[in-house]
């Protein structure tokens, strides 16, 4: 003789006096993988013995009962009496509440109102709990991460779709969102780069994101935020989607501005520069300036290359005209002083020589080599 032991899931549907239910034999008891036919009104799981006599078997006790998950939405006493207490087709249903000290009710997506016992719950707040539960075990691999700082640890993951597997000193965490290892910051989950695991140097396993597949190289929004809830939950995704999502919205409306502005000043731009630059360039300038007015990005190169061209005419040197217009007065990004400065070589009447100096900065030498250095993608070679 033997004894198996079985896992069950019963659900309830709605009968015409009581509520009628399906048993079905299952591997795992798992609410997520209970498929909801919107009839049923919940379930629960639970355990059978079986003993096995040779050829026969004899059913035996169950036990291991969970409580009920059910489809729908809680109520309490003063919620039912509130929204249903003037109508008689729910006396029934308030005074047996009253009667038998029910503080809460399901009303389920059938429409049926079933006790909720101490433990039992809707299927919305089973989710939620799952998230919670998400969220408290990340921030306990933060926190194990966090012990290690200042050790050598291992990690691997992936960028842009090549697998990673570095050990390095572990310099800082920062919750939900990257690690320092070595030299570099690393996303748990970002765009095209996230963390399968993270282990000490005895092996322990510090941190896992099981959820991480295979050549990870998520780039869109939507695709990024789905990693991260599997591994972080509902909750932190929530937030960060709204933050972005208030963030994106502040961008679009500076930039719809900065646009008009932009080409509001279109024409006052194309005059002012035609009595600053070379006047074989006339045509050319004032196709570069119109083309270059339309947005709040591209107008910072046509403002700061007439500004460059006054200070030239001024007198003042190249380094301190570039100390003044591009570091003072706008606080131009490296892409931006280099188009201002491919520009100026080309329109202002001193052009070539700002060329030869502009390129000296970054170890081009030599006169005679054609256009201006982008310091924004510089690269960096070791002797």
């Amino acid at each position: 003789m033997e004894k198996v032991t079985k896992s069950y899931v019963e659900k309830i549907y709605r009968g015409l006096l009581f509520s009628e239910s399906s048993v079905e034999e299952i591997e795992k008891k798992d609410p997520m993988k209970v498929e909801n036919d919107g009839k049923m009104q919940g379930f629960r799981f639970y355990d059978k013995e079986f003993v096995i006599d040779g050829e026969k078997t004899y059913d035996g006790e169950t036990s291991n009962y969970s409580n009920w998950i059910y489809y729908g939405k809680r109520m309490s006493f003063d919620e039912v009496k509130e929204q249903y207490g003037n109508n008689p087709d729910y006396r029934t249903l308030i005074f047996n509440m009253e009667a038998n000290d029910y503080k809460y009710v399901c009303h389920t997506q059938v429409g049926s109102f079933l006790p909720l016992e101490e433990g039992d719950m809707t299927f919305e707040e089973f989710v939620a709990t799952k998230e919670q539960d998400k969220e408290a075990l990340a921030k306990a691999m933060f926190d194990k991460l966090r012990e290690h700082i200042g050790e050598d640890v291992s990690y691997t993951g992936w960028w842009y779709g090549v697998k990673q597997e570095e050990t390095a000193e572990l310099k800082n965490v920062t919750d939900f969102v990257n690690v320092e290892i070595g030299c570099s910051g690393i996303p748990f989950v970002g765009y095209g780069a996230a963390i399968s695991n993270i282990t000490s140097k005895d092996g322990e396993v510090l941190y896992s994101n099981p959820n991480i597949e295979y050549g990870y190289d998520r780039r869109s929004d939507k695709d990024i935020f789905a990693s991260k809830r599997l591994i972080f939950g509902d909750s932190i995704v929530d937030k960060e989607e709204a933050l972005k999502a208030q963030r994106d919205k502040e961008w679009a409306e500076y930039k719809e501005k900065s646009d008009l502005e932009a080409k509001k000043m279109k024409y006052t731009l194309m005059k002012e520069g035609l009595t600053l630059i070379n006047p074989e360039t006339t045509e050319e300038w004032l196709q570069f300036a119109d083309a270059n007015t339309n947005d709040g990005y591209s107008v910072f190169v046509v403002k700061a290359t007439i500004s460059m061209m006054k200070k030239f005419a001024e007198g003042v040197s190249f380094e301190e005209a570039e100390k003044q217009v591009y570091s003072e007065e706008l606080g131009l990004s490296g892409f931006m002083a280099s188009a201002t400065a491919n520009a100026l070589s080309h329109f202002a009447k001193n052009g070539e020589a700002y060329r030869v100096y502009w390129n000296k900065q970054y170890g081009i030498e030599d006169e005679e080599v054609k256009g201006t250095v982008n310091p924004a993608v510089l690269t960096i070679k070791k002797k």
